[in-house]
């Protein structure tokens, strides 16, 4: 799968927050061990439903991360390094359009807020929170929506995501998906693990009013979809959006005229660009020039000088009768050809809207 960016549309990617932006597990899993006397660790997390591994039911396990939040633990969740922060920036220079669209509730906006200035400065328009896992007070408050309703609504083109979950709903809606499984050991979006968990679940689920409103937009499909690419690293991410490509349109010259007369020999303007220089050198030889810099742009895929100032480009050693320069310009634009069908060294690219990319 390869995603291009496009100036006329601007794709718009989605990000997950915890585990694929932020390590909220490993905070979590430290503040229960301290908090609780446990000895559990991130592998030994198969699910996202949090009461199947350190016990109790979903009102406790409710109530644990509401503690979980005001603990100073929460506060100290530290970014993922995996090259995340570099990609994001790569794909914000590339003009896309990033947004984060997390799982977590609206009343711990100000924090998550607060994380994302301090490790991600700059570099997602807005934040979505989709209100998953409320308490049954809580869900009298706020309204719980699926991802997939909010990408759906947001216009994602591609989402990054570690839950398959929500990868598996967003797929069906044609988005393109990005499973983000940290050097393979995120064990809770692996296909087995999952199927196992699902069929579970759904002999024990209880009718809330969060998976009612899940079932009004999305229906979880038991198969996964083509658009579903599993990635390990964030490099690997990163590869999924390759560089445009990057025709030579323009060429920057800088001749001096007290110096340029080694290095204008280097490079051959053809006919055009001599005729046009030589009517002008003739048109203007009374008027003494008060610039030391001069500035030539050619287009490089025409040969036509774009700038008003020329540059020195005739040699003295030069003879500029007619009939000899008819012949050197048929022989320079022989030269032309064959310098530009083997690219130069010495020409900086420039891209067709002035975009700089890494």
């Amino acid at each position: 799968m390869h995603i291009q960016s496009s100036k006329e549309a601007r794709k718009i990617i989605g990000v997950d927050l915890d585990q694929t932006l932020a390590q909220t597990l490993e905070s979590l899993v430290q503040w229960h061990n301290d908090t609780y006397s446990t000895k559990l660790k991130v592998s030994d997390f198969h699910t996202y439903d949090y009461w199947k591994v350190w016990g109790g039911t979903r009102e406790e396990t409710c109530m644990k991360l509401r503690e979980f939040y005001d603990s100073p633990y929460f506060d100290q969740i530290q970014p993922v390094r995996d090259f995340a922060l570099e990609a994001l920036k790569m794909l914000k220079k590339r003009h896309f359009s990033l947004v984060i669209i997390t799982s977590r509730q609206q009343f711990i906006a100000e924090k998550t807020k607060k994380f994302v200035d301090r490790h991600y400065s700059g570099i997602f328009d807005s934040i979505y929170f989709c209100n998953l896992g409320l308490s049954d007070a809580e869900q009298l408050d706020y309204v719980s929506k699926p991802k997939s309703a909010i990408c759906q609504e947001v216009g994602v083109d591609v989402l990054i995501d570690d839950c398959l979950e929500h990868a598996v709903e967003c797929s069906t809606l044609g988005i393109d998906i990005l499973l983000y499984d940290k050097q393979g050991k995120y064990i809770w979006n692996h296909e087995d693990v999952f199927n196992k968990n699902h069929n579970c679940s759904n002999k024990r689920r209880k009718n809330t009013l969060t998976s009612t409103s899940k079932r009004l937009y999305q229906r979880t499909p038991t198969e996964l979809s083509k658009n579903i690419h599993r990635v390990k690293t964030w490099r690997e991410i990163i590869e999924q959006f390759p560089k445009p490509s990057s025709p030579l349109r323009y060429c920057f010259f800088k001749a001096s005229s007290s110096s340029s007369s080694t290095s204008t020999t280097k490079t051959k303007p053809n006919s055009t660009v001599r005729k046009a220089v030589k009517r002008r050198k003739d048109a203007t030889d009374a008027v003494p020039s008060n610039s030391n810099d001069e500035e030539l742009i050619i287009d490089d895929s025409s040969g036509h000088p774009t700038s008003s100032d020329y540059g020195t480009l005739l040699h003295d050693d030069q003879d500029e009768t007619g009939d000899e320069d008819v012949e050197e310009s048929e022989k320079e634009e022989k030269d032309d050809q064959q310098d530009n069908d083997t690219p130069s060294s010495s020409h900086y690219p420039l891209w067709k809207d002035n975009r700089v990319w890494v």
